[in-house]
């Protein structure tokens, strides 16, 4: 090929990377901190994205949106067993780093952040049993120090923050003894747990919620189709509202008007579909409209525009994908983009941008660590990466003798295969395998030098697109002293590029 021709090629293939990497950068996700203007009635561009995977895989995870915005996920089931190890998740950047790690491990616990900006973690199932320790994590001494034990053992209990700063506790079960009614509250100032009344139910794997006036809800549980409000006033619990069903395992947020809306959930072994809503105003349940799909082991959140997201779903059955929005103005709920990954028993987080984190749970049989984010983007057709768009281009700027080009080619091809179906990992082994492969050929002389920067380019933006970090450039040296690295170019190039590079 005449040097003119694979200039003019390798021209080509360097502005074609660059629109990859211009087309990858709508792919990795960035979390702004402006939350835009929107109403009920139209969802502004919201979009499933994969982003950065947490550390470590886990499931049923405790998750704490911290005043800055940032995440962190505590503790949960992790692939061989409850794990006392928590890390933070960075919105600004997209990044993930070990947070402190807890003292007693933990699954079915307990977190709330504190008007201090600590963290109060309770209760759970060690791995050998239930805990009722608890202790407050202090990201700004990077520790997790050990406060006084709650008066119970508990797991599947629930807590919410009451307006004067303490925290109520109560329900939960230590699986041995029964499931609890009493209830408790842990003072911040003296960091010891207090008497708090005993509700009229006991209660396991349920829900609080504040309500406007301070008081707090409790919804019903795997034993009782009732709810109850805790007074901090008389530190009493005041009569039960009847609910259309019992259920747990379900998923519950507050909407406008302090209203709370609880979903779906298990009873016996039936996933429920059903919703209702509870009126502070009125003290009362009433039915709403139903999900398109039963789900248990899911949650809610609440969008900016007041609608509210329900996504995934796990049983014995297996986990889900689907997701569907809820809109109280006219007790609708209307199917959305389905999850890129099925979960369920994740972690959730609704940051201030008005994006969703879904982060790890169950999909199927496995505990996973992937994360995506139900986000607010402009709209606009979706843009991805595509690597096969790479082929003809490489059929042309490579100089290989016989059918080596083949080869290169079909690592492209399974690239691509991997990446329509959503598999980044195996799709960035194929893509670093691409890279070993135009590597040698260099070193053996088989290409020129522009040729393998084209070829390096167009790897790197793929990589990049996919969310993973190209192998640094060293397509000619296999050792690492100056002078060889300039005798194994002058070897490859073209006399212009030799007196460039003089050995």
């Amino acid at each position: 090929m005449r040097s003119g021709m694979w200039r003019s090629y390798a021209a080509v293939l360097v502005i074609a990377a660059s629109a990859f990497a211009l087309a990858g950068a709508t792919t990795v996700q960035t979390f702004s901190s402006v939350a835009p203007v929107q109403t009920e009635d139209a969802l502004v561009g919201y979009e499933w994205h994969d982003a950065p995977s947490m550390l470590t895989p886990r499931a049923q995870a405790a998750v704490v949106v911290l005043k800055d915005g940032n995440v962190l996920v505590i503790g949960g089931t992790a692939a061989t067993g409850p794990t006392a190890t928590t890390e933070l998740f960075d919105v600004k950047n997209a990044t993930w780093k070990p947070g402190p790690n807890l003292n007693v491990k933990r699954v079915a616990h307990t977190a709330t952040l504190l008007k201090d900006g600590t963290v109060l973690v309770a209760g759970g199932e060690t791995g050998s049993g239930t805990t009722a320790s608890s202790e407050l994590i202090d990201l700004s001494k990077g520790v997790s120090m050990p406060v006084s034990n709650m008066m119970l053992a508990r797991s599947g209990h629930a807590a919410v923050l009451l307006n004067d700063g303490k925290v109520l506790a109560a329900g939960g079960s230590d699986w041995v003894t029964g499931r609890w009614a009493n209830a408790e509250a842990f003072d911040p100032v003296a960091k010891k747990w207090l008497p708090a009344g005993g509700m009229k139910s006991a209660r396991v794997f349920f829900a609080m919620h504040l309500l406007p006036d301070g008081t707090a809800l409790a919804v019903s549980g795997d034993l009782n189709a009732t709810s109850e409000v805790y007074s901090p006033t008389t530190n009493s619990w005041l009569s039960e509202q009847k609910m259309s069903a019992k259920r747990y395992n379900f998923a519950s947020t507050s909407i406008g008007a302090g209203k709370v809306l609880v979903a779906g959930g298990i009873v016996g072994d039936k996933l429920l579909n059903s919703t209702e809503v509870f009126d502070p105003g009125t003290g009362r349940w009433s039915s709403a409209s139903d999900m398109n799909s039963p789900r248990a082991y899911f949650s809610m959140a609440k969008l900016m525009n007041g609608a509210v997201l329900a996504s995934g779903s796990w049983s014995a059955s297996g986990s889900a994908s689907s997701a569907e929005v809820f809109y109280p103005s006219v007790n609708t709920w209307k199917l959305t983009d389905s999850m890129n990954r099925s979960r369920g028993a994740y972690g959730c987080a609704a940051l201030p941008s008005g994006d969703v984190l879904v982060l790890g749970g169950r999909s199927g049989p496995s505990v996973i660590s992937s994360v995506e984010s139900y986000s607010t983007m402009k709209l606009e057709p979706k843009k991805y990466c595509r690597p096969i768009d790479l082929v003809p281009l490489v059929l042309q700027a490579t100089e290989l003798p016989g059918n080596s080009s083949h080869g290169l080619i079909a690592k492209l091809e399974a690239a691509q295969a991997k990446y329509d179906a959503n598999e980044m990992d195996v799709c960035l082994n194929v893509m670093n395998a691409f890279f070993n492969q135009f590597r040698s050929f260099a070193r053996n002389g088989h290409m020129t030098q522009p040729h393998a920067l084209a070829l390096y380019d167009g790897y790197a933006s793929v990589v990049k697109c996919i969310g993973g970090t190209p192998e640094p450039f060293n397509v000619y040296a296999s050792k690492s002293t100056v002078d060889e690295v300039k005798h194994a170019i002058s070897k490859l190039v073209s006399p212009m590029f030799s007196v460039l590079f003089p050995v």
